[in-house]
Formats: C-alpha cells, sequence, structure tokens
C-alpha cells in the first residue's frame, strides 16, 4: 500500500481531503498529516511518504520551500500542490522543481485527485518492477548458499545492490511451493496481489519462492488454510533476514514432500550412518546387483527421513549419488531437471531407483563380450557381477558343468585370453573408474575391486596399464 502525507495548513481542507477518498481501496494509506511546512518536513525524513499533498500557500515554509527541502535531503515523494488561482506562478515554479502536478483547490474532487494518484501509482510501480530485478542476482546467491553451491554474506550482498535501498524499508512475506516441472504462479499460492506492491517469482530445484513486498503498515497476509496447495510461509521478513527466512519457509515444506502431516514424528529406528549406505551401494553397483542396489538407495532415503533431511538435501543428495554411478559406469550424469521434477520423497526414491535400474542393465549389456559360446557368456556375465570375491577356475567350472581345462581351453578360443586374465581386465577396469572418479586411496581401491594383495593389485595395474594407479590418477588430474 502506497503511503500518503496530507499537509495543509486549513484543518477543514485538510479534513476535506482525509475524508474524499477510500484510500485503501485504491492502494493507498494516509499515515500522517502536517498543519505547517516545518511540521511536514520532520514528517518526511521520518515516514519517507510515496506521495505529498501540500498546499502551496502556507506560514513559514511554504510549499515549494518544503518541496526543495525534501528533495535537498535525496527523498524522492512524489508532490502533488494545492493551488488557488491567484498562486499559478508558485504552482509553475514547483513544477520546475519537480512536482508531479498541481491541482486547484476549487476544483478539486476525488476523480480529480484519484486520476493523479494513478498515475503516481503507475510511475511507483514501474520503478519498483525495475528496481526489483537488481535484486535476483541477490536471490541466486542467497539459494546458491541454501543448495550448498556458495556462501554468502547478507550484508555484503545487500550492500553491493544500490537498487535494494527501495525495499529496506518494506515488508517482506516469503511463500515457497513445491511445483516441480514448472513455476506455480499467484493463483495456486492463493496470494492475493492487491495487498503488495511488487510480487516476484523464484523459481529453481523444483520449487516456487513468491517474495511479495509490501508496506510495513500492512500486516494482512496469506492464511495457510485459505491455500490451494501445500506452501511454505514467513512473513515481515526483510533484505537483511532473507537466508535464514527463505531458509525456514522451505523447511515448511518437508513435511509434505514426506508425505505426512507437519506434527506428525515418525517412529525412528537404527540405520547405518549414510555414508556407510553409500559406500555399500557402490560395492552393490560395480558387481551389478539390481536388487541390492534397490536395498542400498531405500535404506539411504528412510536414513534421510528419519535425519529430517530437508528436501532441498535429498535432492542434492540424490543429485551426487547419480553423478558418481554415472561416473563409475563411464557415462555422462543424468541431467538434474529430472530430479528437481520430483515433488515427493517417494517419487524421487522411484527415479533414482529406475536410473540405477538403467544404468546396471546398459552396463551388463556393453561390458559382455559376447561370443557364439553360451556357457562362455554365462561365466563373463558372473565375473562382471562377482569380480569382488575370490574366483578361481573351478568356481567357474562348476558354474556351467564344465571340465576345468575345457574351460580354459573353449574361453582361451573365443576371447583370446585365459578365465583369470580376463577376470583381472575386469578388476583393473574398475579399478581405473574408482581412480578417475572417488577419493578412496590405492589399498582401498585394491580391496574393492577384489585384490587381497596390494602389492599385488600395483604390479598388475602396471603391466596391464603401463603406469601405477598413483600415476594414472595422478596425470589424470583427480
Amino acid at each position: 500500500m502506497w503511503t500518503i502525507l496530507l499537509v495543509e495548513d486549513e484543518v477543514f481542507v485538510r479534513e476535506a481531503i482525509r475524508d474524499m477518498v477510500d484510500w485503501a481501496r485504491h492502494g493507498f494509506s494516509v499515515v500522517g498529516e502536517a498543519g505547517n511546512g516545518k511540521e511536514a518536513l520532520a514528517a518526511i525524513h521520518k515516514l519517507k511518504p510515496d506521495v505529498v499533498i501540500a498546499d502551496i500557500a502556507m506560514p513559514g515554509m511554504d510549499g515549494i520551500e518544503l518541496l526543495k527541502a525534501t528533495r535537498k535531503a535525496g527523498i524522492r515523494s512524489r508532490f502533488i500542490m494545492l493551488t488557488a488561482l491567484s498562486q499559478f506562478d508558485y504552482a509553475r515554479d514547483a513544477l520546475q522543481y519537480g512536482a508531479f502536478n498541481y491541482l486547484l483547490k476549487l476544483s478539486l474532487n476525488d476523480d480529480v485527485l484519484l486520476e493523479n494518484l494513478a498515475r503516481i501509482k503507475g510511475e511507483l510501480l514501474e520503478e519498483f518492477t525495475i528496481a526489483g530485478e537488481a535484486l535476483y542476482p541477490y536471490y541466486h546467491r542467497i539459494w546458491s548458499g541454501i543448495c550448498g553451491t556458495a556462501a554468502s554474506d547478507d550484508n555484503d550482498q545487500v550492500g553491493a545492490i544500490a537498487a535494494a535501498e527501495k525495499f529496506r524499508s518494506l515488508s517482506l512475506d516469503i511463500v515457497t511451493v513445491l511445483s516441480g516441472a514448472a513455476p506455480a504462479n499467484e493463483d495456486l499460492a492463493s496470494i492475493q496481489m492487491e495487498q503488495y506492491l511488487l510480487v516476484q517469482t523464484f523459481y529453481e530445484g523444483g520449487q516456487t519462492t513468491f517474495f511479495c513486498w509490501r508496506s510495513p503498515k500492512k500486516t494482512e497476509h496469506v492464511s495457510r488454510e485459505e491455500q490451494n496447495c501445500s506452501i511454505g510461509m514467513v512473513t515481515g521478513s526483510s533484505l537483511t533476514g532473507l537466508s535464514q527466512d527463505w531458509r525456514s519457509a522451505l523447511n515448511q515444506l518437508n513435511a509434505d514432500w514426506y508425505g505426512r502431516q507437519a506434527n506428525t514424528v515418525k517412529e525412528r529406528h537404527e540405520l547405518p550412518a549414510i555414508a556407510e549406505l553409500e559406500a555399500e551401494l557402490i560395492r552393490c553397483f560395480e558387481e551389478r546387483d539390481e536388487h541390492k542396489c534397490a536395498e542400498m538407495i531405500a535404506l539411504i532415503w528412510g536414513s534421510m527421513e528419519i535425519s529430517a533431511f530437508s528436501h532441498i538435501e535429498v535432492k542434492m543428495l540424490a543429485s551426487q549419488l547419480l553423478h558418481m554411478l554415472a561416473m563409475l559406469a563411464g557415462r555422462k550424469s543424468e541431467d538434474r531437471g529430472e530430479i528437481n521434477l520430483a515433488i515427493s520423497h517417494e517419487s524421487l526414491l522411484d527415479y533414482v531407483q529406475q536410473t540405477i535400474h538403467k544404468q546396471i542393465r546398459q552396463m551388463k549389456e556393453e561390458n559382455i563380450s559376447y561370443t557364439d559360446h553360451p556357457e562362455v557368456n554365462r561365466v563373463i556375465q558372473y565375473m562382471l557381477e562377482h569380480f569382488r570375491e575370490n574366483i578361481k577356475v573351478a568356481d567357474l567350472a562348476r558354474l556351467v558343468s564344465i571340465n576345468v581345462d575345457y574351460l580354459s581351453t573353449v574361453f582361451g578360443k573365443k576371447t583370446g585370453l585365459t578365465p583369470i586374465a580376463y577376470l583381472q581386465n575386469i578388476r583393473i577396469e574398475q579399478a581405473k573408474r574408482l581412480l578417475l572418479h572417488s577419493k578412496l586411496n590405492v589399498e582401498e581401491i585394491a580391496y574393492q575391486t577384489g585384490f587381497s594383495d596390494n602389492a599385488y593389485f600395483i604390479k598388475v595395474f602396471k603391466r596391464v596399464v603401463g603406469q601405477t594407479p598413483s600415476s594414472f590418477r595422478r596425470e589424470n588430474n583427480i
């Protein structure tokens, strides 16, 4: 709501103007009155009204001097000057010093006044919209801080945005919605646009945030009971408190993300640490064990819910997991856009499980060196799924129910390698991926890829690759 200061030395004229218009209906509020220029200047310094309706001829400091003093103080209030028929020279001076318009007292009525106020409102809205565009880089920096991709300092950020000065005296309502694939609109969040000077929409990560700017005098806000959808909301915020309050509004969406009422506490039970579950997931993924991977992902999702992860943290972890597994599979990471489409914990779990299932199937298809011998193909498949285990040729022979010597002979004819050499190549390929895309040390990688002896792993790796594991990692800038 835009603010107005009435300045008129004649009380009955001031009262007539005050009662002439239903100010609130037209988006204005009379925040103060003054009977002379000196009182008015003090009120302008204190209230910084959007509009000053002032008589030109007043004792002491007249309207022209008041306008000059206001501009000298750097205050950009719009002035509508009231004049009598004999004061046109003063009126022209007022326009010269930046008054918006002058109106004749004798012909003043609500239509004339509202027409001028509507034009002023249009100018003010345009200024706010332009100034508001400069806030979006700030919103993005705060969002990066919330998502853990960059640090943000509220004081430094706000101080760097000159346009933010327009918003320092305003009150901010923050409304957040889990909107999925597309931004939500104001109607979905039941935002009453007429209550606000400016409503800005920010869409990132599958959620929409509305920054609703209003006069600090206006206390109305959106009621949660009136919503068409579940929202998070903080009222009465400001630029300096934006980071903390935005986090608070986003966290209010967590109950909806997990599919329960905000006051419902899920029964807790002991689960391994998420880091341990991630390590086990990697092991199962390397072994192409779809069933075990699905179990590990379900446990990770349950652990995040028990640990009260926010929906933003869940999406971040999902993105990190899929990126890591894609690297292990030698593939390009999935587009994060699909992750952001999720509007619930369960739907994101389904997406992650489906993605892992697809990756494992593709890995199985790509890594099998198909031959025309079904038993050899079955042995290769078994090696790909169990390379971490202590596999012997006799175990492979029993798997396909043929003689050890015959298996070695036919395997060599079909692949050009002995079963053990083929198994070592699988292990070395897995070791190369871990060296490139994990922070495990060489000894840990040796264990992860089925080598029980670190020195033997280094020897085999150097023979196959032509350099030590450490050199291979170093030369690839990892």
